[in-house]
């Protein structure tokens, strides 16, 4: 089996800012996995520094080059035939370097195991669109299948910023990001936001893994959402067990693909959480692995817009086609027929 990894560069036409970062730009990272009877695609968009417990683009590559595909490649060469697609993470550890790299190897091999022979339609029609009020502010367009816009705030966001949001048709997200506002600025940036639009939740204020930045809020009617913090099964037990939010987003490629987001989601609806799919700025090939998850479990608005509208398999197989042609950077080949 031959493994080849590819990369494209995309700069985005406004930039975010999270306050943690600016979004300007991603990198996105392509495998491709082939041998005489298969071929597999994939694509995972890390950040492009370490933020918030999330490995850089950079952490990732030397992991996929020297260590997650020289492995799968042994493991393939020894057993004559490729792992089944969701024993990878099983191959890897459980830092997010590892996890990033189990979760690019098992989308490639589910694409070329079970989405090749699939070709059925996805009934979602609706996701979420983000934008920012931090510095100058950003209100991203609003099309038919925004059902939901995230808006980036942080404790030092202008008050001014919320009048941005007069005339929004749509409910918002609050995202502080892990920027730990205190308890009174997220009451005075709820008020300020529902005087114009509802307020659907506000998401990670606290560190991430601080299951209780949230206690002084349990009466205030806000709905809370963890997105940095969910990582693992353990991470929705911690939620359960401290009350700690009543949403949550699930991004397979933080929390190791798409077998292990699968298990999150099902204890989390199991728990009464309202989980939703996330993402990081894919292109459409990793948009519509999200939308095959959100489509599934039937969740509400996730990360699966491209260019204002639900990513489609035609533009999913267009990038996939563009990658098998070379059309992104090759970065490195491995292993051989």
């Amino acid at each position: 089996m031959k493994a080849q990894l590819s990369v494209f560069e995309r700069k985005f036409p406004q930039s975010i800012d999270s306050g943690v970062e600016t979004h300007e730009s991603r990198t996105s990272i392509a495998l491709t996995l082939s041998d005489e009877t298969f071929t597999g695609v994939a694509e995972i968009a890390p950040q492009n520094a370490s933020i918030n417990g999330d490995a850089g683009v950079g952490e990732v590559l030397e992991h996929l080059e020297r260590i997650a595909i020289p492995r799968f490649l042994s493991v393939r060469a020894r057993n004559a035939h490729h792992p089944f697609w969701a024993q990878i993470p099983a191959l890897f550890g459980n830092d997010s370097v590892s996890r990033a790299s189990a979760a690019l190897l098992e989308g490639a091999l589910y694409d070329g195991e079970v989405r090749q022979s699939n070709h059925g339609a996805l009934s979602i029609s609706q996701g979420i669109a983000t934008g920012s009020l931090i510095g100058v502010p950003f209100i991203p367009s609003i099309t038919s299948a925004v059902s939901l816009v995230r808006l980036k705030v942080s404790p030092a966001v202008e008050l001014s910023a919320f009048e941005a949001i007069e005339g929004l048709s749509c409910p918002i997200a609050l995202d502080y990001n892990a920027s730990c506002p205190t308890n009174a600025q997220v009451l005075e940036h709820v008020a300020l936001a529902s005087v114009h639009t509802e307020v659907s939740f506000v998401e990670q204020i606290g560190r991430v893994g601080d299951y209780t930045a949230h206690y002084e809020l349990q009466d205030s009617g806000i709905r809370l959402s963890l997105d940095e913090s969910i990582r693992s099964m353990q991470d929705i037990r911690n939620v359960v067990r401290y009350a700690a939010a009543s949403v949550v987003c699930v991004k397979p490629a933080r929390v190791g693909g798409r077998s292990i987001a699968r298990t999150i989601i099902e204890q989390a609806l199991a728990e009464g959480l309202t989980p939703y799919i996330g993402g990081f700025f894919e292109t459409s090939l990793g948009r519509f692995a999200n939308a095959e998850l959100a489509n599934q479990f039937e969740l509400g608005p996730s990360d699966i817009l491209i260019d204002g509208g639900v990513v489609t398999r035609s533009d999913f197989d267009a990038v996939r086609t563009a990658v098998l042609a070379d059309q992104w950077s090759v970065v490195g080949s491995f292993g051989g027929s």
